[in-house]
């Protein structure tokens, strides 16, 4: 066996291994826990709490009991107040 096909032997070995990547999402250790959530594009942070996690969006109940939803790719911190 030559080189040539020894490289062409791997790479149709490689061709045939799937690398599957992992979504890590720590949302759900917040879920239930006070936190402070700075939001692109309004000037002073949202207090609240984390009611429930989905792909894109984040359910956040504030001080006053109002249930808003944020679109995770407006978000730009999300502080732990505990």
């Amino acid at each position: 066996m030559t080189e040539q096909e020894k490289e062409e032997k791997k790479q149709k070995k490689k061709e045939g291994i799937k690398v599957k990547t992992v979504k890590y999402d720590f949302i759900p250790e917040l879920i239930g826990k006070p936190v402070v959530v700075e939001v692109d594009g309004k000037d002073e942070p949202i207090a609240g709490m984390i009611v429930d996690n989905s792909t894109f969006w984040i359910k956040l109940q504030d001080a006053n009991g109002r249930i808003m939803y944020l679109n995770k790719a407006y978000l730009k911190a999300i502080v732990p107040l505990k």
